[in-house]
């Protein structure tokens, strides 16, 4: 196979209808980091209460009321930057509570598992994490870009958290967690992009204004003018699958840097006793016998069994003569 045919093959397999669903195989990705060689890590669980924690304060920070916000403060939930940091806490509070059932609470981790059912809590996890994974460096990009205006703008706690930690806390996720990324899924950010633009539309024409009492939300999203806030919303669109195609391409590489990992750290199972003059050699109540190595020498027969797809060597048949 040839190196383009390496990099062309798995992405053809992403175009594959299946991939537009939500099944996955092993579901327990859900709740394992990509690096962790143990089935359960207290470090996995510890880091998404961390990253759940972290949040719920971020939130709790941006929705403290200043002075010349106590009038208008309901106008807090119109923002696009403050629904993308409640998905953040949403998203990995869902998680951390899902990495503890998995933990200290076996009897329901098989519900848990079964994401062919209707509902799934594996399958709302994933999406969410795609859109908040997305959304979160879409509202970084557009704001630090776009939006800022030093002399209006204030650079405050609050503005760093909800507009860069927001993005780099996810971006660092993208590299811990052991669920994958879909190119089809791409349609979910899109999807919440073009909700987020109808909202904003119905609420500018039924007379919405913003905290500065501008007829809009966003100054570059003004419904007033139509054909340059259909341009607008187009394009921040085009940037999300942008994004999302970027992100994509990080996480085959992020499985790509695992597998060479598992290589490097691949050590054939193997024993000292023969060094120190021993023999492990056993025989297990079925007949088969195992090697110091561990490994089970089932091409022989042993007593009372008889491997048809063993074929005994000469002297072996001169002995049974």
């Amino acid at each position: 196979m040839s190196k383009l045919q390496v990099i062309v093959q798995p992405v053809k397999k992403e175009f594959a209808r299946k991939r537009c669903g939500f099944d996955h195989d092993t579901p327990n990705d859900f709740v394992k980091s990509q690096w962790q060689t143990c089935t359960k890590s207290i470090t996995y669980l510890f880091y998404r209460w961390f990253m759940a924690l972290f949040f719920v304060g971020v939130v709790i920070e941006s929705m403290w009321p200043l002075a010349d916000d106590e009038t208008s403060y309901w106008l807090y939930f119109i923002y696009m930057t403050n629904w993308g940091i409640w998905m953040c806490m949403l998203t990995n509070l869902l998680g951390a509570i899902l990495v503890t059932i998995w933990h200290y609470h076996p009897e329901y981790a098989d519900k848990l598992l079964n994401v062919k059912s209707n509902f799934s809590y594996f399958r709302l996890y994933w999406g969410m994490h795609i859109i908040t994974l997305v959304l979160s460096i879409v509202i970084t990009i557009i704001y630090w870009t776009i939006l800022y205006d030093a002399n209006e703008s204030t650079l405050d706690a609050t503005n760093v958290l909800t507009h860069a930690f927001n993005s780099i806390c996810m971006f660092i996720d993208l590299w811990i967690v052991a669920h994958p990324l879909r190119l089809l899924h791409i349609f979910l950010p899109v999807l919440f992009g073009v909700i987020y633009a109808i909202f904003s539309y119905i609420y500018q024409v039924c007379g919405g204004i913003n905290k500065k009492g501008k007829p809009y939300i966003y100054h570059v999203i003004d419904w007033t003018k139509p054909q340059s806030s259909f341009i607008t919303v187009l394009g921040i669109l085009i940037l999300s699958c942008c994004v999302y195609v970027l992100l994509f391409a990080f996480f085959k590489l992020r499985m790509f840097l695992h597998r060479r990992c598992q290589r490097a750290n691949f050590v054939l199972p193997t024993t000292g006793s023969k060094m120190n003059g021993s023999s492990e050699d056993k025989q297990t109540g079925n007949g088969i016998q195992h090697s110091p190595s561990r490994i089970s020498m089932v091409l022989g027969n042993f007593a009372g069994y008889e491997n048809q797809a063993y074929a005994p060597s000469a002297g072996e048949q001169s002995s049974k003569k």
